[in-house]
């Protein structure tokens, strides 16, 4: 009779809950089996079989090893899920790190990847999403699959990385703030939208942004970056002529070091917040280029104009186009014409556009179209939180952020005095300064 020596009772939680399920292991000459309180048959046999980690609470958690065919294995004991083989492993309850030479690829309890790439550092952000940090930079992983969600570097990591809730949708939308100036968005589930796709989200699911509690619409005043208007002075025009006699434009720093060489026929920094430059060439046409001189909008538009504190109109034969000079995104979204002459705090949030005889008002720093106003002559002259003064027949009135009516637009007058409006129009004008 084969003789079994009861080797290891691994003792119950720490937190001594009774119920809590047992792995004991059995040692053998033809290898050790792991079985539970009950003697139900866990795994095994297996060379040097054993119970490597058991998280300290209900025992949800347990890992083992062994070896097969002289390679160590790792297993999750409560799944008989194997590990990725050719790993040291070191345990965290759901998560286990795969170790590596530069750091570690972290595996999932039910040994699929939740990043599957060599990280430093990570951090979860929810059951789909999790951060890992390679060098000086985060990235966004799907954690049910470990792959990379977009290439882009984040610093900071959760610093840079703001919330939206809808309570329709009970679900989060994450704004990620990228280290190359990009913003990106990302559902809960991992996908990834563009900002069209996001913004139409945002408006039509009632999104508020969780960071600032403010709410839908115009986002309240506070917690707000703004830009400021003023002529950036951040570069130094310099002239250069070329074999045809014509006197071209680049930018260079205090230091003498040339920026963007003199190519073009005008340059204009579009902020000193920003890294986008609008050029003209020889034809007259307007487009944008980068810090690095790279096109970013081609030289085909007529003009260009100053929308809100971070927002341009560039406009061609087709229409009105609405570029960002925060996110460096030219809208796909087009427009008879848009309205420049509001008050720049109106403008800094929203003006109205004209398309096919309608008459929008627009988001506009994305010409995201937030409602359609009932007559082609109809306006809004102001807003406070989320109502706007609504002008028709030169008459006034009140409307929500949806385009409702909420006062008929029978006044002679409308005046918003509210000291978060006054403070908030100081701001902006102190920016500017």
């Amino acid at each position: 009779m084969r003789k079994f020596i009861l080797g290891l009772a691994i003792a119950l939680a720490a937190c001594n809950i009774t119920s809590a399920k047992e792995y004991i292991t059995l040692e053998s000459p033809t290898g050790n089996t792991i079985v539970d309180e009950k003697g139900t048959w866990i795994l095994g046999p297996y060379d040097n079989l054993h119970v490597e980690y058991i998280d300290e609470y209900n025992n949800k958690y347990v890992y083992g090893s062994f070896y097969e065919n002289g390679q160590k294995r790792y297993v999750n004991l409560v799944e008989l899920a194997y590990l990725p083989a050719g790993y040291e492993y070191q345990f965290d309850y759901d998560l286990a790190k795969a170790l590596t030479d530069g750091g570690f690829k972290l595996v999932n309890s039910n040994s699929t990847y939740a990043i599957n790439d060599v990280v430093n550092q990570y951090s979860t952000i929810n059951e789909n999403l999790i951060l890992g940090k390679k060098g000086d930079y985060w990235y966004l992983y799907n954690k049910t699959n470990g792959v990379q969600i977009m290439g882009n570097p984040i610093k900071d990591g959760w610093d840079n990385i703001e919330f939206y809730w809808s309570k329709n949708d009970k679900k989060n939308l994450f704004e990620i703030h990228t280290a190359d100036d990009y913003i990106k968005f990302v559902t809960e589930e991992g996908i990834l939208l563009t900002e069209n796709e996001a913004l139409n989200l945002i408006h039509t699911h009632d999104y508020e942004k969780s960071t600032t509690g403010a709410g839908q619409g115009t986002n309240g005043y506070s917690d707000e970056s703004l830009y400021s208007r003023k002529p950036s002075d951040t570069y130094q025009l310099f002239t250069q002529v070329d074999k045809k006699g014509n006197t071209l434009y680049g930018l260079r720093t205090s230091e003498n070091e040339i920026v963007i060489p003199a190519k073009y026929k005008s340059i204009q920094h579009l902020g000193k917040e920003f890294s986008y430059f609008i050029v003209s060439n020889e034809k007259n046409k307007y487009g944008i280029i980068d810090s690095l001189n790279q096109t970013v909008v081609a030289m085909n538009y007529d003009s260009y104009e100053r929308l809100s504190d971070r927002s341009f109109v560039l406009k061609d034969s087709i229409g009105s186009h609405i570029f960002n000079a925060e996110t460096g995104v030219l809208f796909d979204v087009v427009y008879d014409s848009i309205d420049t002459s509001k008050p720049n705090y109106v403008l800094n949030k929203v003006t109205t556009a004209t398309y096919d005889k309608t008459k929008y008002v627009i988001a506009t720093n994305s010409g995201y179209k937030l409602f359609e106003l009932p007559h082609f002559d109809d306006d809004i002259t102001s807003f406070y939180k989320d109502l706007f003064v609504y002008k028709s027949d030169s008459k006034y009135g009140l409307m929500d952020y949806k385009g409702h009516i909420v006062v008929e637009p029978k006044f002679d007058k409308i005046t918003i005095d509210e000291p978060l409006l006054a403070a908030y129009i100081k701001k902006i004008e102190s920016v500017d300064k």
